[in-house]
């Protein structure tokens, strides 16, 4: 027990001591407007010299057919802006269906890639976009093509979809110099994707067909990594095969990832035994290969920890299997003292590594509740989001955890999210959480704080650092009273070069644009 509160009260020293102690640099550019109301950055790049690049997406509103499309900004290094252009994107009449997937950029030119259904020609057809930032003349470049009979439309399109990862969608690697595209394949019987690799240059890498021999339903997609050199495909799947069926203990299904290169496929299947990982994340690092997640020891619903794989990244052998309980530090931070209690509804939300290629691993405690409410005149439904604590982990190149933190927050909304969670990034050792909060910092027992709201839009910025230790303190960056806009937290995009991350702020169409350098 006196462990247990002098943890507790360190903790709080720590905040107390270095709470003015995180350097941080505030650039804005003038408020301006613009037509659509909703819009977030969707890319930050450096021009050379100092300025900035932005690349912006919209959502197109009724009378524009709801097709949406980007602005492109160009500012100086004191976000004075430079050069503005915008991109609509329009189709023919045959053409349905239409989704930009993302963007790559290579030097100065740009690269929107774009996926549709043409009717006329029955076909779904993938094309880049491209432009060169000097001069924004889009010209389309193919490529490649699909059959309307062999692959599944959209999910959002087809309420006969055969799973949950209907469609495409597209994956850039960390260094942004590659980018795959998966397209989900009609077959009821396997689970079947076809894959792409292409690098920044839209040179095409790999074309494969990825078939497992289950039933469609029976294969969760986890999620496709690209290696840095852009030369291999990773995907992670949980298959619910009847082998696993019979399991006493843990989960009812393995996990299986397969490395894809342009001559070869091999597949590794690990099993979480008597625990249960519900979701994993591979991880592509310097000469190894991991995969890391929440797990269970007694049901899907209660995290006791986080579990790590670590496979050979060319043979995928398996060198390490461990599953790491919180530390009681991080059950003081988040209960007020050592106690074995639920947690659950932990959402992912990002990984970042550290210098020295140590795991940090962040969630959030996500979850949705809908409420029936009946009144004289009627009655009708509430859905709330809630964003609650943060969770962040630093995890050694041995699969141990160096530290474990949970930072207590409650932020709820019925409507818009943006001015909610958070955005993370690392510089050196440490770990920065930017959100937004109310204007006093709630005290909890046992010497605990929590962070709150005073509105959804309107609520002042701050940083939070967590050093390489694993000790935690914050720092109010803006006051709500000195902004026109509230800043848009769940959508910060970052530039690792400059340890900078930029936030667009909107109230209406009014909007601003946030540079914060660490």
């Amino acid at each position: 027990m006196k462990k247990s509160i002098a943890l507790a009260l360190f903790a709080l020293s720590t905040i107390g001591n270095y709470a003015q102690d995180i350097p941080t640099t505030i650039a804005k550019s003038d408020i301006f407007k613009d037509e659509y109301k909703f819009s977030q950055i969707a890319d930050v790049t450096q021009d050379g010299n100092g300025g900035v690049l932005v690349s912006r997406t919209y959502r197109g509103g009724f009378f524009s057919g709801g097709a949406g499309g980007y602005y492109f900004e160009h500012y100086d290094a004191k976000l004075k802006l430079i050069k503005e252009y915008e991109y609509e994107m329009k189709y023919s009449e045959f053409e349905k269906q239409s989704s930009v997937l993302g963007m790559i950029t290579n030097g100065d030119e740009i690269h929107l890639i774009d996926f549709l259904y043409n009717r006329d020609e029955k076909a779904y057809i993938c094309s880049a976009l491209t432009a060169n930032i000097n001069d924004f003349n889009f010209k389309k470049t193919e490529l490649f093509r699909l059959s309307s009979d062999e692959i599944k439309q959209f999910s959002f399109f087809a309420s006969s979809a055969f799973d949950n990862d209907s469609g495409a969608s597209m994956i850039l690697n960390e260094d942004k110099n590659a980018f795959a595209i998966t397209v989900d394949i009609k077959d009821k019987s396997t689970e079947t994707h076809k894959l792409f690799l292409f690098d920044n240059k839209l040179n095409k890498k790999i074309e494969h067909i990825f078939v497992r021999d289950i039933k469609d339903r029976k294969f969760v997609y986890e999620n496709i990594d690209v290696s840095n050199d852009g030369n291999t495909l990773y995907l992670l799947g949980k298959v619910y095969t009847d082998e696993k069926k019979s399991k006493k203990d843990g989960g009812k299904y393995q996990f299986e990832l397969t490395r894809v290169t342009k001559d070869s496929q091999k597949t590794q299947v690990f099993d979480t035994e008597e625990h249960y990982s519900r979701s994993l994340k591979t991880i592509v690092l310097e000469g190894r290969l991991t995969c890391v997640g929440f797990y269970s020891d007694r049901n899907d619903n209660r995290y006791k920890g986080i579990s790590y794989f670590e496979l050979d990244p060319e043979t995928l052998a398996i060198r390490k299997t461990k599953f790491n309980p919180f530390t009681e530090q991080f059950m003081i931070d988040k209960y007020g003292k050592d106690k074995d209690k639920e947690l659950k509804n932990l959402s992912f939300r990002k990984i970042l590594i550290t210098p020295t290629h140590e795991i940090v691993f962040n969630a959030e405690e996500f979850y949705i509740v809908t409420s029936y409410v009946s009144t004289p005149n009627g009655s009708y439904t509430t859905t709330t989001y809630h964003y609650d604590d943060i969770v962040t982990a630093k995890i050694n190149t041995s699969g141990d955890i160096a530290w474990a933190r949970n930072i207590n927050k409650r932020q709820a909304t019925a409507g818009e999210s943006s001015y909610l969670s958070y955005t993370s990034t690392i510089k050196g050792n440490d770990t920065y959480f930017f959100i937004n909060a109310g204007e006093k910092v709630k005290k909890l027992s046992n010497d605990r704080i929590q962070f709150g709201q005073t509105s959804t839009k309107h609520s002042n910025l701050n940083v939070i650092r967590v050093n390489e230790n694993g000790d935690f303190d914050y720092k109010e960056i803006l006051d709500d009273k000195d902004n026109e806009v509230p800043f848009m937290v769940a959508y910060g995009a970052i530039m690792t070069s400059e340890h900078s991350v930029f936030f667009m702020g909107r109230k209406g169409k009014k909007k601003q644009l946030l540079k914060v350098t660490l």
